[in-house]
């Protein structure tokens, strides 16, 4: 069960393209309140500061696992956590040569304080300013390079402005000619640019924002209309509609009968990071030839593996094998 799939996967090139985020979690514990504001005060344990990394750094970290071969490419800041990201990424294994140092911005960091396993506060440090570098640039290069050696692109779009009409366009248009899928996750501002690729991946309320529809209490013969009015609207060959705790619906265009299913997930302790999985089981199944239907399965059990775990986790094959023998 899937063990075909799963195999298939492996060595699968992937590039991954979007916003790089440097994870910085500080954990300890709080015995009381502080005497200068009322706020609790977090005592660091001894080892209560960890990185790792996120956005689409933590995309192609979940393509690794899986048993891919990920490129990634994205920017950091000319500071200490753009080196700290890169560092992680490579000594995992992720082929960083299309990471690019942007002297101009800061590596984008989410600190997160914890305790007992709660998040009691989250500071990022960020610029969301586009990163403007046209098709012939130095920096696009590599990119470009990139497309003659995998099997499908990923846009991971956390709307920090690595990805814009800047460089959305023109990275669709080159994947098809060579007739590389082109998946994306997408963000609010940049989800009309992703006219033509293979399969996008909205959630709830990005659906609902694109059309224009109050979608949260909406029926499932709704979210199909909806499922197919995004695939008119972006001339895209599929969407994978996520729905958090509702499950997700995936329409292929001219198939009258979605798939429609239920979340697969049994303990909910964190939902970090369950995107990051969905997508990268779907980038995969289309860089190896597995159908879209049998990957979405997949993600499914790979979102359910994810939201079992604290914190951001990869999801392995031995997850998805595990809720699929639980669920099936």
């Amino acid at each position: 069960m899937y063990t075909d799939e799963l195999h298939a996967f492996r060595g699968a090139r992937v590039l991954v393209l979007g916003d790089l985020v440097l994870d910085h979690y500080l954990e300890g514990r709080v015995d009381r309140i502080s005497p200068e504001a009322p706020v609790p005060v977090v005592a660091l344990d001894s080892a209560g500061e960890r990185f790792a990394p996120g956005g689409a750094a933590n995309v192609a970290l979940n393509v690794l696992s899986l048993g891919g071969s990920p490129l990634i490419a994205g920017t950091v800041g000319d500071d200490p956590d753009g080196g700290i990201l890169t560092d992680l990424l490579a000594r995992k294994g992720v082929d960083v040569s299309c990471i690019t140092v942007d002297r101009g911005r800061p590596t984008t960091r989410k600190t997160r304080v914890i305790s007992r396993g709660y998040q009691i506060l989250r500071i990022d440090r960020e610029s969301t300013m586009p990163c403007r570098r046209e098709k012939g640039s130095r920096e696009n290069a590599g990119i470009l390079a990139a497309l003659s050696s995998v099997g499908a692109v990923i846009f991971e779009d956390y709307d920090k402005g690595f990805l814009g009409d800047f460089n959305i366009p023109w990275i669709i248009e080159e994947s098809r000619d060579r007739g590389i899928p082109v998946l994306a996750d997408p963000k609010f501002r940049n989800i009309m640019l992703y006219k033509g690729v293979s399969l996008i991946k909205p959630n709830l309320r990005e659906a609902s924002t694109m059309l224009g529809l109050e979608l949260d209490d909406a029926t499932t013969e709704e979210l199909q209309k909806a499922c197919a009015s995004i695939i008119k609207a972006l001339d895209t060959d599929a969407v994978l509609l996520t729905l958090g705790a509702g499950g997700s619906i995936l329409s292929i265009r001219g198939d009258e009968n979605p798939l429609v299913q239920s979340t697969a997930a049994r303990h909910v302790f964190d939902v970090s990071g369950a995107g990051d999985a969905v997508i990268a089981v779907m980038g995969l199944a289309y860089a190896s030839g597995v159908p879209p239907v049998i990957a979405a399965v997949m993600a499914n059990y790979a979102a359910a593996a994810v939201c079992a775990e604290p914190g951001v986790y990869a999801v392995t094959p031995e997850d998805i094998l595990r809720e699929a023998r639980l669920h099936e």
